[in-house]
């Protein structure tokens, strides 16, 4: 059974309390929420000593399961490519290997780890130089997500053209090239998470994703609608992909994680009316979520 997640953003500026925002969500029907480790590397939470992170991860979780929630899967800092700036690359690893241990302590079973995409990676270029940044990375992440029990998505990306002007295809865009990189780990620290937007903007079919990855390699999602232009974030229904051919294909390959939502708008365009709407709004996106993951 194809079970319901969502981020908890929406209720920021509502003055709820974390219990509050958990208990909202469960009653409207998700069971997990998609817990934000995206801090940037300079963040104070990766300074906290190993037991200080584990007590406030701890504190976050226990307030989750007394309302109803789990932690179904987390997202790491999104800035761990050093470029051009190589004295950071130990402090940007550093706090990956934290926030594999913050997911281990909120008991969450993966976490979201954005492969690294050099500039040079768009369209079919750069692929061997990439793979090679790639595998060094999360290799090195390996010990600590076997350490900590904690298994990586790989999270399909998409570019930028600058003569195109364009969105365009970059590291993972393909459902290929994430089994290439799963398969090259040869580890099950490794799955893959399928951003259906992001499948859009890198040039990709995210339903005929779906089927080629197959509940072997697909673990984790992010569901959010967009206009095939631009990453709206959009709640799904807004925007042009096919969500009923999305959920035909969940069931058809018998996917039985999270379908997670990561759809901000238009939660962050309500304005004045905030914090009137959020929670009804909240109750429309779990509907939509049901009718979706029913489709067979």
């Amino acid at each position: 059974m194809i079970r319901l997640g969502t981020q908890s953003g929406f209720c920021g500026g509502l003055g709820l309390s974390e219990a509050e925002v958990y208990k909202a969500m469960s009653d409207v029907g998700f069971v997990s929420v998609d817990y934000s480790l995206m801090a940037g590397y300079t963040a104070n939470i990766w300074k906290m000593t190993d037991e200080e992170l584990k007590n406030y991860m701890t504190e976050r979780k226990n307030v989750m399961n007394a309302n109803g929630i789990y932690a179904g899967q987390t997202h790491s800092p999104m800035d761990a490519y050093w470029g051009k700036h190589p004295e950071t690359k130990e402090a940007r690893w550093k706090a990956q290997i934290q926030a594999i241990k913050a997911a281990s302590y909120l008991d969450s079973p993966y976490i979201v780890v954005h492969p690294l995409t050099p500039p040079s990676r768009i369209h079919k270029r750069g692929y061997d130089e990439a793979k090679e940044l790639n595998m060094e990375y999360y290799n090195f992440l390996k010990p600590y997500l076997e350490e900590y029990n904690v298994k990586a998505a790989i999270e399909n990306m998409y570019g930028y053209d600058p003569i195109l002007g364009r969105m365009c295809e970059t590291t993972c865009s393909t459902a290929k090239e994430l089994i290439d990189y799963v398969d090259t780990l040869n580890s099950d620290r490794f799955v893959v998470c399928l951003d259906v937007g992001h499948s859009a903007l890198g040039g990709q079919d995210p339903v005929s994703m779906i089927y080629e990855l197959g509940n072997k390699y697909l673990h984790v999602t992010h569901m959010h609608d967009n206009n095939y232009l631009g990453d709206n974030h959009m709640m799904a229904g807004m925007g042009k992909l096919d969500w009923w051919s999305i959920g035909k294909a969940l069931n058809d390959i018998g996917y039985e994680d999270v379908f997670n939502y990561e759809a901000d708008c238009p939660y962050g365009r309500l304005g004045n009316y905030r914090p009137l709407l959020s929670l009804d709004l909240l109750k429309v996106y779990a509907e939509v979520g049901k009718a979706i993951v029913s489709v067979k």
